[in-house]
């Protein structure tokens, strides 16, 4: 059975939402019917049904589903007075409420009564309102599929943006099967649940063939559930097979966040860098990008992934150009499902990296000069500082090129961060192209100062045709 119930005089609204939950909390097992069900608002235009699914987004705490002129209200807490109660048919003070209007004016349905608990809300009710009783629309289900989201190891799918999304799989005379959404879009909760709501008329199958699929924020598909023939009340887990997550902090020296970067994640190999996806951060300075196995190569399991950040023309602080690179993590070989990489983006007024180096070592090598250093002695001040090997290693090659070569101080060091080759013949068999836009990286991203002048790339190629070139500095 369904009832309507029409209140004969909405007048002392507060007194009767008050009245009204008493009266349904008498009647036997009407209170969980309710929760379970919830209340129905009919005969709405679909400015009535906007109206509402707007206001009830805005408020939380509930789930509806809605047709072309009705809206199907359930609260998510338990509390029945957070659907009967102050705040939504009890308007707060000078806020109007929409919900309220209508539920007062035109009033509310309640289906899938028993006989029983139809008859005694009537007689309960009578005095504050009309029941009109009737048949419940049988052509109609409504129904709730409900799960979680795992990546394969087991571990909960936690991420920001990701939404969920039901489709019922119809292919009765068709070709191929068409996909009709099942309710509304779901956003995927902190703990990577997810509810979703939906109306099935029925056609002849026991039971929606359904289709869950995960979204990502660029609205890709990263995982999807098949159930065939589902009930009314499904809960179905999804395994996200193969998805990559990277996310974490972009931030400046003084651990200012940085909004509105660029961030782009990038798959390592030996000569070559694969995209594997970019997105701006929020006013927070948090990135989030998600990468699935199939955009870098079979033969790997996992990627070697690399983070780089760009300035952007709605970026702030640094006062650099759009397309600029700000920051460049380590490389993180075989990198989880799930990785957390914070990046720090300095100022151009900041010392540089080889500077800060520099200047960090000069209390521990005590007047040491840095090109006699030994392997065992960088080795030391590696695991003392944190500084790597191969930068440590840099920086005294730096130091002698400086002696041997004449060369500007930081210039060497400065190719090397690029990945160019560490032996001089190698190196200046390189392309004056390369060697000029491997330096200007290396001073657009702070790792040497900007101080170093344009003639420094003429100065090491003058090195080609000069007897010095012919003695070898020491490689690692």
């Amino acid at each position: 059975m369904r009832a309507t119930i029409q209140f004969i005089n909405p007048d002392g609204k507060l007194a009767l939402a008050t009245r009204l939950p008493n009266i349904i909390k008498g009647i036997k097992n009407l209170r969980q019917h309710i929760l379970a069900h919830g209340i129905l608002l009919e005969r709405l235009s679909p400015d009535d049904v906007a109206a509402l699914q707007e206001m009830l987004s805005r408020e939380g705490g509930f789930t509806y589903l809605t047709s072309e002129s009705t809206i199907r209200v359930r609260v998510t807490d338990g509390d029945l007075r957070a659907l009967l109660g102050l705040g939504l048919v009890v308007p707060l003070p000078h806020r109007r409420n929409k919900f309220a209007d209508i539920f007062w004016e035109r009033g509310f349905t309640i289906e899938k009564l028993e006989q029983r608990q139809a008859d005694d809300l009537r007689k309960q009710i009578e005095a504050i309102a009309t029941v009109t009783l009737s048949a419940d629309v049988a052509q109609t289900h409504f129904c709730t599929v409900s799960g979680q989201v795992f990546h394969t190891d087991g571990v909960p799918l936690s991420t920001r943006g990701f939404t969920v999304r039901a489709f019922d799989s119809v292919a009765a005379g068709l070709p191929t099967p068409r996909l009709v959404p099942c309710g509304t879009t779901a956003t995927l909760q902190a703990n990577a649940n997810y509810l979703i709501d939906y109306a099935w008329q029925p056609d002849g199958r026991k039971g929606p063939n359904l289709i869950v699929r995960v979204f990502d924020q660029q609205g890709s598909v990263v995982a999807e559930v098949e159930k065939r023939s589902a009930a009314i009340q499904e809960y179905l887990d999804i395994t996200a097979e193969g998805l990559g997550i990277v996310r974490g902090i972009v931030h400046s020296s003084d651990n200012t966040r940085a909004a509105g970067v660029t961030v782009r994640a990038f798959d390592r190999n030996l000569r070559e860098e694969t995209l594997l996806g970019s997105t701006d951060t929020d006013v927070d300075g948090f990135y989030e990008i998600t990468y699935s196995n199939a955009q870098f190569r079979l033969k790997k399991a996992q990627p070697d992934l690399i983070i780089r950040v760009f300035a952007s023309a709605s970026g702030v602080g640094n006062a650099a150009e759009t397309g600029d690179e700000l920051a460049v993590s380590a490389i993180v070989f075989n990198a989880p499902h799930l990785y957390t990489l914070d990046l720090e983006v300095r100022s151009r007024n900041d010392p540089s990296e080889y500077e800060r180096h520099l200047a960090e070592l000069q209390p521990l090598i005590e007047g040491e000069p840095v090109q006699l250093l030994t392997d065992e002695d960088l080795r030391f001040l590696s695991g003392k500082t944190d500084i790597p090997f191969d930068q440590l290693n840099y920086l005294r090659l730096d130091a002698q090129w400086m002696f041997q070569y004449a060369l500007e101080p930081a210039v060497a060091y400065g190719l090397f961060r690029q990945e160019l080759p560490t032996n001089l013949a190698r190196l200046l068999a390189e392309k004056p192209a390369r060697l000029r836009e491997a330096l200007k990286t290396s001073v657009t991203r702070n790792i040497v100062p900007a101080s170093i002048g344009d003639k420094a790339i003429e100065q090491l190629l003058a090195l080609a045709d000069s007897p010095a070139s012919k003695s070898y500095a020491r490689t690692p």
